[in-house]
């Protein structure tokens, strides 16, 4: 009786140690596709004395704002006075105009839609082109269209990050859409809310929201 006990444990005892054997290939999850990424309700400031202090950059890479000063950022909120008004613009981020701001990198723009809706937006998975590629080319501006306080359109721009991939700070072309949510004035001054979708494999395909 005391030898079948025994060779029962031991049975068990075997089944146990096998089965939680290391050498088992572990479980691994499938990997997620993270090239495409998407950045929603971020605020910037218009520029104000003193200059390169102001949160008035943006690196569209990150989804973060920036200092004026940042040599990471993509584009800067610029205002031009006109007409006994402010407008505002997004620029690209190398062409600082005071000799204290550092330059940046380059960014270029296209008009993807003038008005659109937040739930348009969010839905938007591919930027409009001729076929399902997209290159420098398809980009033609250093500067967006202007907006001011309320905006009268949420528009959609395109935007390439050719500066980074030109100095190799990325491995492959970056693309992206911006979204024009809200504008509206502080007392600290003119604030606008956006929202970002870039894909970081150079694919011309955005994530829904």
């Amino acid at each position: 009786m005391k030898q079948l006990t025994l060779i029962f444990f031991l049975c068990v005892t075997a089944v146990f140690y096998n089965g939680c054997s290391e050498d088992e290939d572990p479980i691994t999850p499938p990997s997620s596709d993270t090239s495409a990424v998407n950045f929603n309700n971020l605020v910037i400031s218009e520029r104000t004395i003193p200059f390169d202090d102001a949160f008035s950059g943006i690196d569209f890479f990150s989804g973060v704002v920036v200092k004026d000063s940042s040599m990471y950022k993509d584009a800067n909120l610029i205002d031009s006075v006109s007409f006994g008004d402010s407008v505002y613009y997004f620029r690209s981020g190398d062409l600082s105009d005071f000799p204290a701001s550092v330059p940046g990198y380059r960014t270029r723009f296209k008009l993807v839609m003038l008005q659109a809706s937040q739930s348009e937006f969010d839905t938007m998975k591919v930027i409009p082109d001729t076929d399902t590629t997209l290159t420098e080319n398809d980009f033609t501006s250093d500067i967006t269209g202007s907006f001011r306080a309320p905006l009268l359109f949420n528009t959609v721009y395109g935007f390439y990050l050719k500066g980074k991939y030109d100095d190799n700070v990325t491995p492959n072309q970056v693309f992206g859409l911006l979204y024009l949510d809200e504008a509206y004035n502080e007392s600290t001054g003119f604030k606008l809310r956006f929202d970002v979708k870039i894909n970081k494999s150079g694919k011309n395909n955005f994530r829904s929201q």
